[in-house]
């Protein structure tokens, strides 16, 4: 849970979606080492500039998608998960 909240004050990371991402990528859920690392690599990426991650409506998406954005998934909250490799 502390690796959660310094991800979500510091870097603007909502670890909870980048896992559900990943489970739906993946389509099994990740046992807790998985998740840790699957955490840790997400954060170290975001630190190091590598890329991005934002969070957008269904209207936005197609701007996004034309401006070299991926899709990554649905979350559960109808918003869009979409990433940018840097």
């Amino acid at each position: 849970e502390a690796l959660k909240s310094i991800a979500k004050n510091l870097l603007g990371i909502d670890l909870l979606e980048v896992k559900i991402a990943k489970e739906r990528e993946l389509e099994k859920e990740l046992d807790l080492d998985e998740e840790i690392e699957l955490f840790e690599n997400e954060i170290r990426r975001m630190r190091e500039g590598n890329g991005s991650q934002s969070l957008v409506d269904e209207e936005e998406l197609e701007t996004y998608l034309g401006d070299g954005w991926e899709f990554v998934s649905v979350l559960p909250s109808r918003k869009i998960l979409i990433r940018k490799e840097g």
